[in-house]
C-alpha cells in the first residue's frame, strides 16, 4: 500500500477512533467529583471498554476471515459514532458506564480492521512500515484524545469533547465509503486458526510481553491524574492534559523503527530495549515533583511504543497466513491487559499508595522482560 489518499483515510479513522477511546481519562476526576464517586469507581470509565477490547478482536479477526474489511470498518466507524452521542446525553454514570462498554465492542472491529487492511493490500516489504504508520495514527490519537479532551473540558464542560468525536467519526464512515474492497482478505473461515497461531512460541511469547506492556501503560496514565490531583489538589484539567504531552514521543519511535531495528539488530532485540527502558522509566514517577513526572512520560511512552510498534510489525510479517486472527490475538492480548491495568492497580494505589502502586508495576513488567528472554532466547540467536 503506498500513502495513498485510501491509506490517510485509513489514518483519520484511526486517530478518531483512538481518540474516542482515550478521551474520558483526563476528566475521570471531573465525573467523579460530577456523580459522588470514588477514583476506582471512576475508572470504570476506562476498564468498561477495555473489556469488551480484550475478548471481540478475536472474534471480529474470524469475522475478517470470510468478510471485506471495508465492509467492516464501515459499519463499526457508524456505530462508533451514534456511541459519541449517546455519550454526551448520558445523564447518569452507569448509563456513562453502559455506553462506553457499546464503544468497547466497536473499536476492536474498526482496529482489527484497518490492521487487516493494511496487512492484506500492502507488499511484505513494506509491512512493517506501513504498520508504524498506522501505529503512529493510533499514537496521535491517543494523546489528542487526552489533550484535547483536558482543554475543551476546561473551557466548555467534559461533554463537548464527545460531541466533536461524535460528528468526527460520522465524517470518517463518509470517507470510508470511498474504499475500494479489500478482495484478498476472503478466504474460508477456519476456527482453528487462533489455536494454530497459539500453538507457535514465537508469537505467544511476544502476545504475553504485549499483555503485560500495556497493563502497566494503561495503569500510569489512567491513575496519574488522580496522582496530580493527589500532589496538588488545584491541578484541573487543562494541567492533566498537558501532561499527556509525552505521548507524542511515540510518533518519533513508531516513524523511526526501521532505523532503530536496523541499528539494533532484530525486531525481538527492539522490542526487549524498549521494554527495558519502559521498566526503568518508572523510577521518574516515584517522585512528587511534577516537572520529573512530565518528563518521566516523555521517556515512559517512548519506550512502550518503540516496543509496540515494532512488535505489531513483526506479527505481521512473519504471519504467512490468517492475518485477520493473527492481528485479532494482538489487539485481544493488548487490550486484555490494558482492560485489567486500568483498574486492578487502582486498588493498590487506592489501599497501599503510589510507591506502591509503582512498585508493584515495576516487579509485574520485570518477571514478564526476564521471562520472555529466556523463552525466546534460542530464537534470537537463530536469527542473528
Amino acid at each position: 500500500m503506498k500513502q495513498s489518499r485510501e491509506f490517510l483515510i485509513l489514518l483519520f479513522a484511526t486517530v478518531m477512533t483512538i481518540s474516542s477511546l482515550y478521551a474520558p481519562q483526563p476528566v475521570q476526576p471531573m465525573i467523579a467529583e460530577e456523580f459522588g464517586l470514588s477514583m476506582s469507581q471512576a475508572s470504570l470509565l476506562t476498564t468498561a471498554t477495555m473489556v469488551p477490547l480484550a475478548v471481540a478482536p478475536v472474534f471480529y479477526g474470524y469475522i475478517l476471515e470470510s468478510v471485506s474489511a471495508g465492509r467492516v470498518l464501515l459499519f463499526s466507524l457508524a456505530f462508533l459514532s451514534v456511541c459519541q452521542f449517546m455519550f454526551f446525553f448520558s445523564n447518569t454514570f452507569y448509563l456513562l458506564v453502559g455506553v462506553r462498554f457499546l464503544q468497547g465492542c466497536a473499536i476492536p472491529a474498526v482496529l482489527t480492521g484497518i490492521m487487516t487492511y493494511i496487512a492484506d493490500t500492502s507488499e511484505k516489504s513494506n509491512v512493517q512500515k506501513n504498520m508504524a504508520l498506522y501505529i503512529s495514527a493510533t499514537i496521535f490519537g491517543g494523546f489528542a484524545g487526552r489533550f484535547f479532551s483536558g482543554l475543551i473540558a476546561h473551557y466548555a464542560g467534559w461533554r463537548v469533547m464527545f460531541m466533536i468525536l461524535g460528528v468526527s467519526l460520522a465524517f470518517a464512515v463518509y470517507l470510508i465509503r470511498t474504499l475500494p474492497e479489500n478482495k484478498t482478505t476472503l478466504a474460508k473461515m477456519n476456527p482453528h486458526a487462533a489455536m494454530e497461531i497459539l500453538s507457535q512460541r514465537l508469537f505467544t511469547m511476544i502476545y504475553i510481553m504485549i499483555f503485560f506492556m500495556f497493563f502497566m501503560f494503561a495503569a500510569v496514565l489512567n491513575f496519574i491524574p488522580f496522582r496530580l490531583r493527589q500532589i496538588n489538589p488545584d491541578a484541573g484539567e487543562l494541567l492533566i492534559g498537558i501532561m499527556y504531552t509525552g505521548y507524542i514521543m511515540g510518533i518519533a519511535m513508531s516513524v523511526n523503527v526501521m532505523k532503530i531495528i536496523k541499528l539494533l539488530g532484530s525486531e525481538l532485540r527492539t522490542v526487549f530495549a524498549g521494554l527495558t527502558s519502559f521498566v526503568l522509566s518508572l523510577v521518574l514517577f516515584i517522585s512528587g515533583d511534577t516537572r520529573l513526572m512530565f518528563l518521566g512520560m516523555f521517556v515512559f511512552c517512548a519506550s512502550m511504543f518503540l516496543s509496540h510498534t515494532a512488535a505489531a510489525g513483526y506479527v505481521n510479517k512473519i504471519a504467512d497466513r490468517h492475518k485477520g486472527v493473527t492481528n485479532g490475538l494482538y489487539v485481544a492480548f493488548y487490550y486484555s491487559g490494558g482492560a485489567l491495568g486500568s483498574i486492578l492497580p487502582g486498588l493498590i494505589y487506592e489501599d497501599f499508595g503510589w510507591h506502591s502502586f509503582i512498585l508493584f508495576l515495576g516487579v509485574l513488567m520485570t518477571s514478564a522482560i526476564l521471562t520472555g528472554r529466556i523463552v525466546l532466547r534460542g530464537h534470537m540467536r537463530r536469527n542473528t
